[in-house]
């Protein structure tokens, strides 16, 4: 056989085989992506021991959950100090490590490896998720864009990755629920929905939800966005929640001020409860989650018009009528009724203007325009057995989870969380405190902690010093910049309206937007203190969806062209070459080989503290979550409460926090003594401790006892 009929014989067999098909099904770039990342990942997790504690898992806030993962896992149950029980995580994340920091009796770095290589594995397949999302709501290459931002941006890593916490897994959740909402979306406008799929959505959503508890507001809109599915509701109703709570706590903090608002709080909670209860029925029953509500600009002006002023007049009698009747405590400025209206019209007509700018003669007009109430009476039942199925995954679970702490802890929810509302209330600012101005009450003041929009707020807040050349924020600047860029996202969806309105339903814009306002919300509005960046992963998520999403719609205004695809698959390849380069070089950078000696220690602190304190001692510090896992022989006690007991904290409110560890038997405490008597300490510990002259970092070696 000569060397051509050879060609041809094996050309023949490789087809046969289907060798040259598979090569083809083969997702090249979700293989490259895996396999770059978990190599770089790979190298870091194998560099020089110190790296990982000094370098890469550097915040208290992780080792809280380590310490306690390795206490349960040895069988002391959870606890971080092995005498207090706590309940200070999130349960989800701590499931996750218990097994990973079983081997720290073996071994205390080797589950710090480990971690490494799972939290580029949850990077990797987020990644992976939004490549595949987006990838089908509009191209592969506009996926692979956001997949590698995703997986290489060094905002994505600080935020999500680096600290070891339970963003990670949260974030893969929570694109995973968007994911299979996507394939919910396709799925509803041609079969019948089953039970076993909102089954299925409810458990994804009860895992986000675990993963970090304040994503029960997106669990919650997000089972509204799959009942109401095929009505105007599904689309309105997530909006409209989130606009009364904006509407009615924006009206307050306007007639108040920052912090002052605080002391109307509980007022102001309560009238937006009322604002639920009451407007959402009176915009169903004027007709404005239905299309003939929506006609017209005029026709939905004048509904609106009367729906807000009768619901605002209802809420308007309620709240001073509580009052009167020793119902309800605080003052009541009644100038907020106003301006809760004008917020609401505002709010309510801008949502469903932007609907009617989107209008196409093509928009399938869902469900029937009957009168409301017969509306109501047609679907309700339907509503109510889906809803039955959706809300009892989400919802049992977290009831039986606040009633397992009760018992378990004597709280139905974490201390750590109750503990920085606690420090909010406080004059003191030792350790932040409540929001002082209306952007950070927002969370769109990007020079605040509380900047829930990372990176988009800190970018656009730069243009805006840049634009106006300004050294300080200027509010209404930069919120007309922020508008300004809304109009330029609207009129980009305007560019093609079929396809804009598809591409936010598919990408569930509308439950994330809701659900993120939700909880920044839920922080804000009755105080909240020492928030830290990794709390906001549904508002990470959004943005890199939105962004996604314009670049989307560049290219369906693109792709008619004969080398847009070529040239948008050039830009990620650029894209992915130029940030993996940069993000390799950090690695290499910051994680070396051989560069630390043996016996170097794993957290600066411990040989300090080894050197002047006895085996088996109980030392006290304001935080302590890395000192509490790789001290030797002794126990770190946390004495801020964020990983103590619910015990502890409430002797701490009471001023008896002093008494507290002197009958568990505090031995030191290693703390700065100005911040121990300052708010929240405020000298209760004074009386047990004898300073010596040990100094390390502004803080001083203290020993704890009886004088």
């Amino acid at each position: 056989m000569n060397s051509e009929n050879m060609r041809r014989f094996s050309l023949s067999l490789w087809e046969r085989a289907g060798v040259r098909d598979q090569i083809r099904r083969l997702p090249w770039f979700e293989t490259i992506l895996i396999v770059v990342v978990m190599s770089m990942s790979l190298y870091a997790a194998l560099s020089d021991a110190q790296n990982l504690s000094l370098r890469w898992f550097t915040r208290d806030d992780a080792y809280y959950y380590f310490k306690v993962a390795q206490n349960i896992s040895e069988g002391y149950g959870s606890t971080f100090d092995r005498i207090n029980p706590t309940n200070g995580y999130h349960p989800l994340w701590m499931s996750i490590c218990i097994p990973i920091f079983a081997l720290a009796r073996f071994d205390l770095v080797l589950p710090l490896r480990i971690l490494l290589l799972v939290m580029s594995g949850l990077s990797v397949a987020t990644g992976i998720l939004l490549y595949r999302l987006i990838g089908k709501v509009f191209a592969p290459a506009i996926g692979a864009i956001a997949a590698l931002f995703w997986v290489f941006s060094f905002d994505v890593l600080g935020i999500v990755y680096q600290h070891g916490l339970e963003t990670g897994i949260a974030a893969f959740f929570v694109v995973l629920l968007v994911y299979k909402l996507f394939e919910f979306e396709k799925s509803w406008r041609k079969n019948a929905v089953s039970r076993r799929q909102i089954l299925i959505l409810g458990i994804i959503a009860a895992l986000a939800m675990f993963s970090r508890l304040d994503l029960v507001f997106l669990a919650g809109i997000v089972g509204l966005w799959i009942l109401f599915r095929g009505h105007l509701l599904r689309y309105f109703l997530p909006l409209d929640i989130a606009s009364i709570m904006i509407s009615t706590l924006l009206a307050f903090v306007l007639r108040a001020g920052l912090p002052d608002y605080y002391q109307l709080a509980n007022v102001a909670l309560v009238m937006a409860f009322c604002g639920l209860i009451v407007k959402i029925p009176c915009t169903f029953l004027f007709g404005l989650y239905q299309h003939s509500g929506l006609s017209n600009s005029r026709e939905l002006l004048k509904r609106l018009f009367l729906s807000t002023i009768t619901s605002s007049a209802i809420v308007g009698a309620l709240i001073p009528t509580s009052i009167r009747l020793g119902m309800l405590e605080g003052s009541f400025p009644r100038i907020t009724i106003l301006t809760d209206f004008i917020f609401t019209f505002i709010l309510f007509g801008i949502s469903r203007l932007i609907f009617i700018g989107l209008q196409t003669n093509r928009t399938i007009q869902y469900g029937s325009d009957d009168k409301p109430l017969a509306y109501f009476l047609k679907h309700w039942k339907q509503w109510f057995s889906e809803g039955l199925v959706y809300y009892s995954v989400v919802l049992g679970p977290l009831g039986i989870y606040m009633l397992w702490n009760k018992l378990a802890f004597g709280t139905f929810s974490p201390v750590s969380g109750q503990i920085k509302q606690w420090w909010a209330d406080l004059p003191g600012r030792a350790y932040g405190g409540s929001s002082r101005d209306i952007l950070s009450f927002l969370g769109i003041n990007y020079w605040s902690d509380g900047n829930a929009w990372n990176p988009a707020s800190r970018i656009i807040g730069f243009w805006a010093e840049n634009l106006y050349k300004m050294r300080i924020i200027d509010t209404w600047r930069y919120l007309i910049l922020l508008t300004l860029l809304a109009l330029i996202f609207y009129f980009v969806l305007r560019s093609n309206r079929q396809k804009g309105k598809r591409a936010v339903t598919q990408l569930a814009i509308i439950p994330l937007l809701s659900g993120a306002w939700l909880q920044v919300l839920y922080y804000n509005s009755s105080g909240y203190a020492s928030f830290k960046e990794w709390y906001w992963v549904s508002q990470l998520i959004l943005i890199v969806l939105s962004l996604s999403l314009m670049l989307g719609m560049l290219y369906k205004l693109l792709h008619r062209f004969q080398y847009a695809q070529i040239a948008f698959w050039i830009l990620a390849v650029y894209m992915g070459i130029s940030m993996g380069a940069a993000f390799w070089k950090n690695i290499h950078t910051s994680m070396p080989y051989n560069y630390w000696s043996a016996d170097a220690p794993f957290i600066d602190v411990g040989p300090l503290l080894e050197e002047h304190t006895e085996p088996g001692s109980l030392i006290g510090i304001t935080g302590g979550g890395n000192i509490g896992y790789f001290i030797h022989d002794r126990t770190i006690l946390n004495m801020d409460g964020l990983i103590n007991s619910y015990a502890y904290f409430q002797a701490l409110q009471v001023g008896q926090a002093g008494t507290y560890l002197e009958n568990i038997g505090l031995d030191y405490v290693l703390a700065n003594p100005v911040i121990l008597d300052q708010q929240p300490y405020k000298g209760q510990y004074n009386e047990y401790m004898d300073h010596l002259n040990i100094y390390y970092g502004g803080k001083q070696l203290m020993r704890y006892g009886a004088p």
